[in-house]
C-alpha cells in the first residue's frame, strides 16, 4: 500500500485561526470607517444648519397642546426669542393648553403671538366670534396669525380657492378691526399662490418650507416676516431634547423692535 502523504492537523487549524482574524479586523476598520463617516456627515450637517440660520438670527417655536408642559424660560435660555400659541380652530375647538401657556409665558422674556386654525366650512363671521371670545385680549405682542393648511379630505380634494380666499380676507379684516393690528396668514407657499395672494395681495405672510436648505434658498417678498422652516426642530431645553414646530423671523432686527 502506498503511504500517504498526511499533513499536521495543526497547519490547517492554525490558517484558518489566520484567516479568522483577518477577518475581523477587515469588520472593525469597516466598522470604525462607518463611525468616522457618520460623525463627520453630522459634523457638516451641523455647520450647514448653523451657517443657514446665521442670517436669520430670530427664531422661535409655535406651541399647542400636542406638546405638553413647556418650559418657556428653557425655551428663552435655548436662544428662541418668540413663542406662538395656538388658541382655537374653527368655531368648536379651543386649545386645552392655551390658557395655562399663556399665562406662564409672561415669566420668559419672548415675545408672544397667539394663532387660530381656519376652518373651510365654518364662516368668516362664525370663526371671528369665536376666537373673540375664547382668547379675549389675550393675544401677546406679535401679529395674530391665522394658519391655513388642507387638513382631512381637503388634502386631496383642495376646497374652491376663491370662495375660501374671500372667506379668509374677510375673517382678517374682522380680526384686525376688533384688534386694531393687522394679522398674519401662515400657510404654504402653494396655498399662498391659490388662495391668499389674489385676494389678500398685501397681507403679512408666514411660509411654511419643510428644511433648511429650501429655507436658504428661499427668494422673500416683502409680505413675508416669518418662514417655518421645520416641523419638529430639536431644541436642548433643560438639559433635554425637545421637538418644536419652529421658525424664524425675516425682516431686521429694528423692525422687529417695533414689530407689534
Amino acid at each position: 500500500m502506498a503511504k500517504q502523504d498526511i499533513k499536521p492537523i495543526y497547519s490547517t487549524t492554525y490558517k484558518h485561526k489566520r484567516t479568522g482574524r483577518r477577518h475581523r479586523w477587515l469588520w472593525i476598520l469597516f466598522l470604525i470607517f462607518l463611525i468616522a463617516s457618520g460623525v463627520t456627515g453630522w459634523h457638516f450637517w451641523k455647520l450647514h444648519q448653523t451657517k443657514a440660520l446665521q442670517q436669520y438670527p430670530i427664531r422661535g417655536i409655535s406651541v399647542s397642546q400636542q406638546d405638553g408642559f413647556v418650559d418657556f424660560q428653557g425655551v428663552q435660555k435655548a436662544g428662541m426669542k418668540f413663542a406662538y400659541l395656538k388658541s382655537t380652530s374653527g368655531t368648536t375647538y379651543f386649545d386645552d393648553n392655551f390658557t395655562a401657556n399663556y399665562d406662564r409665558i409672561q415669566g420668559a422674556d419672548l415675545k408672544v403671538g397667539v394663532y387660530l386654525v381656519f376652518s373651510f366650512d365654518k364662516s368668516a363671521d362664525a370663526q371671528a366670534k369665536y376666537f373673540i371670545k375664547k382668547v379675549g385680549h389675550k393675544v401677546g405682542n406679535l401679529p395674530i396669525a391665522i394658519q391655513v393648511s388642507y387638513y382631512g379630505n381637503y388634502a386631496d380634494n383642495p376646497p374652491n380657492s376663491a370662495k375660501q380666499g374671500k372667506k379668509l380676507r374677510a375673517l382678517t379684516r374682522e380680526l384686525a378691526n376688533y384688534y386694531a393690528s393687522p394679522c398674519i396668514v401662515w400657510t404654504s407657499s402653494t396655498i399662498s399662490k391659490k388662495m391668499i395672494t389674489p385676494y389678500l395681495s398685501d397681507s403679512r405672510q408666514w411660509l411654511v418650507v419643510d428644511s433648511l436648505t429650501k429655507l436658504s434658498k428661499l427668494k422673500l417678498n416683502k409680505q413675508t416676516e416669518f418662514v417655518q422652516y421645520s416641523n419638529a426642530a430639536d431644541l436642548k431645553v433643560s438639559g433635554q431634547e425637545t421637538s418644536f414646530a419652529t421658525s424664524v423671523f425675516t425682516g431686521k432686527k429694528q423692525t422687529w423692535q417695533e414689530i407689534n
